[in-house]
């Protein structure tokens, strides 16, 4: 399932973290506060935004993505803040 977003990848980003939390209870067809894993506990949110915004002096990403696993579910998010959730139920909790 994929989540749009902004299109510009310096614009929107403030609200990452509960966009990745809705995209996943929407994929699990849950609502945002029955998500098991803490987002804080499975990834740096900041970091991901330091990674494809930039930070003074240094260049952001222009095209990339970072994935990882959060309530059972793979997450994907691209350099335009895309995310993309696969909910099989292949994929591992950790």
């Amino acid at each position: 399932m994929k989540h749009g977003g902004s299109g510009d990848s310096k614009v929107g980003h403030e609200d990452l973290d509960w966009r990745i939390i809705t995209a996943v209870a929407d994929a699990k067809g849950v609502e945002p506060l029955d998500i098991d894993d803490r987002l804080h506990d499975i990834i740096d949110v900041d970091a991901v935004k330091q990674l494809f915004v930039g930070m003074p002096d240094k260049r952001s990403m222009t095209e990339g993505r970072v994935s990882f696993t959060l309530d059972g579910c793979e997450v994907t998010i691209n350099e335009q803040w895309d995310i993309d959730v696969n909910s099989h139920s292949s994929v591992a909790a950790d």
